[in-house]
């Protein structure tokens, strides 16, 4: 069987977790959860949206 391309594989190699924690840095925002992560909210809504 061949390997899919999934959307969140395709999010990691646009959009790095890093880059995101850039950006939430600069807009003043702070992340009240441990293991939810902005990141992974946009992983969520990326995959909800395909």
């Amino acid at each position: 069987m061949k390997k899919s391309i999934t959307i969140p594989s395709i999010l990691q190699s646009i959009l790095t977790s890093d880059e995101v924690a850039l950006v939430v840095q600069s807009v003043g925002y702070m992340d009240k959860a441990r293991k939810f992560t902005v990141y992974h909210l946009l992983q969520y809504w990326c995959a909800a949206a395909s």
